[in-house]
């Protein structure tokens, strides 16, 4: 979350709106580079015959493009002076985008875990079930910081929201880490 919410708030200050969201997506791809290389850390250790480098870049596809649909509009609309919506329906969008992107990052994820893990569906559904509350926790980090705050508040604020919003994730889909396939041992040959 630090490099996204650093990204956006030096996005602000740039003339142009295309180099901002530029800026925000590339934010978002850090963030989801760490995602991959931290969680197929921990499944690799269960999973040996894991695809570390396939898992990491389908969680950087998705989470890139997940990251630049949520933060198009806000990066590429014009100031026209009107209310902003309300922090809690942000937050409550943010559970929207959780639904969505959960079973997507899980199928992508899952993909990868073929071959290595027993039933890799169930990672699909893990993440399902933990990505709205985790989207959550992004959105209501995301929306604290108003124009006022200095970019290291921002980026401060961002790296406690990732902590969070991490902890959430890991603790959510702990149940339903994948059980590594069992190979059958070589039989000896027939005599």
């Amino acid at each position: 979350m630090t490099a996204a919410a650093t990204a956006a708030r030096v996005g602000d200050g740039l003339d142009s709106r295309w180099a901002a969201l530029g800026l925000v997506v590339a934010g978002g791809l850090v963030e989801g580079t760490a995602l991959g290389l931290a969680q197929s850390s921990v499944l690799a250790a269960r999973l040996p015959g894991l695809r570390r480098r396939a898992y990491v870049v389908a969680t950087v596809l998705i989470a890139g493009v997940g990251w630049a649909a949520a933060s198009a509009p806000g990066v590429l609309s014009t100031d026209d002076g009107g209310d902003e919506p309300a922090r809690a329906l942000m937050v409550l969008g943010g559970a929207a985008i959780g639904l969505v992107m959960g079973p997507v990052l899980g199928g992508a994820q899952a993909l990868a875990l073929r071959g290595a893990a027993a039933a890799p569906r169930r990672w699909v559904l893990a993440n399902t079930l933990a990505w709205p509350p985790v989207m959550v926790v992004i959105f209501a980090g995301a929306t604290a910081p108003d124009a006022s705050w200095s970019t290291l508040l921002v980026a401060l604020t961002g790296a406690v929201t990732g902590v969070v919003a991490g902890t959430v994730l890991g603790v959510l889909t702990a149940a339903w880490l994948p059980q590594p396939v069992q190979r059958q041992p070589a039989q000896p040959p027939a005599q």
